[in-house]
């Protein structure tokens, strides 16, 4: 049997129930149409040109992106904007894109159940409103330098950001995937000692030390780009178990865009 998109958006809803995308997010299909054949699928975290541009290369009908195409809502679809320059380099290379967003973040086995158990934590549960979250102890209590330092060896990172004092002793974990500072108020909520997102900001920061609870920003790539081999994995998994015989191909070339430099610090003033 050779699937159509349409399989394939169903099988992607039984590992990563669409039920479970929140509110403002816009998983599933992007572009394409239900009733073409699938049989070949490229994987990546975001919808680029350059990640179509490799599903073409590799003959793959379809591109899966952790973030979706279409979030905010457009006006024109022109080359010389993003989103635009996306929708028109698919639609010339005959690649359908369906993205696995909020969904993958907060289902059973997705990636913040992935994040959890890289980090070793324990006891996880889903706090309450926070579906994308999760909540966890960690093995054993330990200084909070310590927990960002063992943060960077296992999401292979060269630097964390850190909100709290660095001997600070962390036992309990609120644990979000990519930009998840709109959850604050559960954290604090919930008793957690630290909590581990990305994208965190100045004002977010001062939220959290009156709220006496620590933060490390590692950053929305850097929790996030495990998407790609965890969509991949899942997939392969579900298709063997269905004999479909599709090509899977991830896209491993994406970066993080930002670049971590330290500069020796100089007495006086630099002209």
């Amino acid at each position: 049997m050779v699937p159509s998109l349409s399989h394939i958006l169903e099988l992607a809803d039984r590992l990563f129930p669409f039920s479970n995308t929140e509110p403002w997010d816009n998983s599933g299909v992007q572009i394409g149409d239900l009733s073409r054949s699938i049989t070949a699928i490229a994987f990546s975290l975001d919808p680029s040109v350059k990640a179509v541009g490799f599903a073409a290369e590799n003959k793959c009908d379809l591109l899966v992106t952790h973030h979706p195409v279409l979030l905010n809502p457009i006006k024109r679809v022109v080359a010389s904007e993003l989103t635009g320059r996306v929708i028109l380099s698919a639609a010339k290379a005959n690649v359908d894109i369906i993205s696995l967003h909020t969904n993958l973040d907060s289902a059973q086995g997705g990636l913040n159940d992935f994040l959890s158990q890289l980090l070793g934590l324990s006891e996880v549960q889903v706090p309450l409103n926070a579906p994308s979250a999760r909540f966890g102890k960690l093995f054993k209590p330990e200084a909070l330098s310590e927990l960002a330092q063992r943060m960077c060896q296992k999401l292979a990172l060269d630097a964390v950001r850190i909100v709290g004092p660095l001997d600070k002793m962390v036992n309990s974990v609120f644990l979000v995937s990519g930009s998840g500072m709109g959850y604050l108020e559960q954290a604090t909520l919930s008793k957690a000692d630290v909590m581990v997102t990305g994208d965190i900001r100045y004002h977010g920061a001062i939220d959290a030390q009156f709220s006496q609870i620590s933060l490390i920003d590692a950053g929305h790539f850097g929790l996030e780009k495990f998407a790609i081999r965890l969509m991949r994995d899942k997939f392969e998994d579900e298709i063997s178990k269905l004999g479909w015989n599709i090509d899977l191909c991830p896209y491993t070339e994406e970066e993080n865009p930002f670049t971590d430099i330290c500069f020796e610090r100089l007495g006086g003033m630099i002209n």
